[in-house]
């Protein structure tokens, strides 16, 4: 699938003055990594509110973190 995108005139100047300065071969490698770079950012996001959630939930029914991992210990 592809996609197409208008940037904002301010933006597009910054994307080819920055992808130029860092080599990037041209405007669309910079922006393909740029959204990848994002999407992986959002998706850490959403993994560390995932384990604080469960910590939290592991924390009200009294079971620590280090009783958690001892448990992985054993287990392996």
């Amino acid at each position: 699938m592809q996609t197409v995108m208008r940037l904002p005139e301010k933006v597009s100047a910054e994307v080819n003055k920055i992808s130029s300065q860092f080599g990037f071969r041209n405007e669309e490698e910079f922006v393909k990594e740029a959204v990848e770079d994002k999407i992986l950012e959002l998706k850490k996001r959403l993994f560390v509110t995932a384990t604080d959630g469960i910590r939290s939930g592991l924390e009200k029914k009294g079971i620590k973190i280090e009783e958690v991992l001892e448990d992985f210990e054993r287990q392996r």
